[in-house]
């Protein structure tokens, strides 16, 4: 077994799910959804189905995964949907964050939106899984790609923020985005020749090609440390971003742990081998 794979999975099983589930309230993802709930009321179907939309046409930004969050809940806690399928259009097309392959993204809420419309989504908060499979079955996808299980944890977010008691079932993959696929080359999880110069073309063709494999692997994490791979996303990718946006200076990325009031011992360990061999010497 992969003695990273091992020291990783035994970090984060000391800190626990709860501390883990105290470290998503500090993900911007978290928070923007947090001001989209009050923005409507605490309204959980109209924030489930946007939140949900926006999570199915979040790929390939023009701009960092922080700031297309903040900019969605902004849009529309100014911009209440009156139809929810054109109004969500509408804000496709003003989105700077959302301009590449913004053809792509509008057949896509075109073909989905109509469904999520009419469905009570929030009876699926009780069960994960099967809020999974419906996404999938609406999307006509085999369910393990980025967009499909980022909308399931965004939507266990809302049940979270709007004030519900929902837990991630243990099935359900990491979603594999450019940060996760960074940190689990540099971290050494998955064999792959690594040229710290060159890791952001790497990440680019491996979260594709490589999808399941780094899925197995966090899976895997998931399993000895009895945390949900759904869980661990926040900490990866909340983690990896501030590692990536420093480039990879350990330093740097500690002391924005330290701001965000998440700094202890393991924490900082964490921060050494997601970095790995990416990190400065």
């Amino acid at each position: 077994m992969n003695s990273v794979k091992e020291r990783i999975a035994s970090l984060l099983r000391g800190l626990g799910i709860n501390w883990v589930r105290g470290f998503e309230e500090r993900d911007p993802q978290y928070l923007a959804v947090a001001r989209l709930c009050r923005g409507f009321g605490h309204d959980v179907e109209v924030a489930l189905r946007l939140t949900i939309l926006n999570a199915l046409v979040s790929y390939q930004l023009a701009g960092k995964g922080e700031d297309h969050w903040n900019y969605f809940a902004n849009y529309f806690i100014g911009n209440k949907p009156v139809n929810l399928c054109e109004d969500f259009i509408n804000y496709v097309m003003s989105s700077r964050y959302l301009v590449r392959y913004r053809d792509s993204r509008v057949r896509r809420i075109r073909n989905v939106c109509p469904q999520i419309a009419k469905l009570s989504l929030s009876r699926y908060l009780n069960d994960l899984s099967s809020l999974w499979r419906l996404l999938s079955n609406i999307t006509k996808t085999r369910g393990d790609e980025k967009t499909i299980v980022f909308a399931v944890k965004m939507a266990y977010y809302v049940g979270r923020v709007c004030g519900l008691g929902v837990s991630v079932p243990m099935e359900i993959p990491i979603p594999v985005d450019y940060r996760v696929t960074v940190i689990t080359i540099c971290s050494g999880l998955i064999t792959v020749t690594v040229n710290p110069n060159n890791v952001t073309g790497l990440a680019r063709e491996l979260m594709t090609r490589r999808r399941a494999e780094i899925q197995h692997v966090w899976n895997e994490i998931g399993r000895l440390s009895d945390i949900p791979p759904l869980n661990l996303d926040s900490v990866v990718w909340v983690l990896g971003g501030l590692l990536i946006n420093s480039s990879f200076n350990i330093d740097k990325a500690i002391n924005e742990v330290r701001a965000l009031g998440a700094l202890n011992e393991k924490v900082s360990e964490l921060l050494h081998l997601f970095g790995g061999r990416c990190v400065e010497r």
